[in-house]
């Protein structure tokens, strides 16, 4: 008896959807969200939008530092910066970090982001190779075995063709690039 009502409900709310063009609706959405996303909305071009999007985000990483350091050495009498409450770092850490993030020139801030994006990237691509080739090595020695069995040499070995097969293909990737 219950099921049927559910049934008989789930079927009054699913008359809509079949009337309706979902897929359009969703592809509307879809678009805003992106062009939210690409900070086209602002109407600036791409690269007036990512300098500022990077100064926004240096502002906040240098507040927080200033921030941070300021609050490490106050509050106590002993310290350095003992005369500072929390209320005045928060004032001192945002007046440095909006003079820092307004007179930094764009040149700075690119290749900031540049710099940035290189090390994450680095550590991304490198990560994983790092650590298949530091699990080839110690394989053995965490399954508490004193010599390679038939297993552990077919891991290995799958590991290896793993580890050739991610750098071919970033070889490949990156092969139009430079």
């Amino acid at each position: 008896m219950k099921k049927s009502w559910l049934f008989t409900l789930m079927s009054l709310l699913l008359i809509p959807t079949a009337l309706a063009e979902i897929t359009d609706t969703l592809g509307n959405i879809w678009d805003k969200v992106l062009l939210i996303g690409d900070l086209s909305l602002l109407g600036l071009t791409d690269s007036f939008a990512v300098i500022a999007v990077t100064r926004i985000l240096i502002w906040v990483l240098m507040f927080t530092v200033f921030f941070a350091v300021i609050n490490a050495f106050s509050g106590k009498e002993g310290k350095g910066l003992g005369f500072l409450g929390k209320n005045h770092a928060v004032v001192v850490a945002g007046v440095i970090a909006t003079i820092a993030a307004i007179f930094l020139p764009d040149q700075v801030l690119a290749a900031t982001g540049a710099g940035w994006a290189t090390a994450i990237a680095l550590i991304l691509i490198g990560g994983p190779i790092v650590g298949l080739a530091y699990t080839l090595f110690n394989l053995t020695k965490w399954m508490g075995q004193e010599h390679d069995t038939k297993g552990t040499v077919i891991l290995k070995l799958s590991l290896c063709l793993l580890l050739f097969w991610i750098l071919n293909v970033m070889k490949f990737h990156l092969g139009g690039l430079f």
